[in-house]
């Protein structure tokens, strides 16, 4: 494989590249349902194949960049969380969580990051009549930035 090319984007050397795309490798045998089936576009991408999906269906064939692979892999437990990922088998986040806004209640949990952060903006606003914070004021910043 041309290490070299990567070599001079990641600033490793050719025995932590090698090290790297092997504990991958690794990964992708042992996961079950992934094979290498190759490499593309001039060895800058691995091509897998899921098993578990139905040739023709979206995600049976995956391709992952070997330079992201490189930068994202320092061990064996990255090479499993980088699975999961191109298998879309990740835990759901869920947030039990209402908020009432322009007189109408909504579940935050399906809410984008561009909704979440109107949320954090607008619980930093004094609305107040009497000029106090909230009460659970605090709690309530603190939730909405764990999100």
């Amino acid at each position: 494989m041309e290490t070299a090319v990567l070599e001079n984007k990641t600033n490793l050397n050719n025995s932590d590249i090698a090290n790297r795309l092997l504990t991958f490798n690794d990964a992708v045998e042992l996961s079950g349902s992934l094979e290498i089936i190759g490499t593309a576009r001039d060895f800058e991408v691995f091509v897998l194949r899921d098993h578990s999906k139905q040739e023709g269906v979206e995600g049976a064939f995956v391709e992952v960049a070997i330079s992201e692979i490189v930068d994202k892999v320092t061990e064996y437990s990255k090479a499993q969380e980088f699975i999961k990922v191109i298998q879309n088998d990740r835990a759901a986040i869920v947030l039990q969580g209402v908020t009432r806004i322009v007189g109408y209640y909504s579940r935050t949990n399906n809410w984008n990051k561009s909704k979440i952060g109107e949320l954090r903006d607008r619980a930093n606003g004094n609305y107040g009549l009497t000029g106090q914070n909230a009460l659970f004021q605090k709690d309530r910043r603190q939730a909405i930035d764990s999100l």
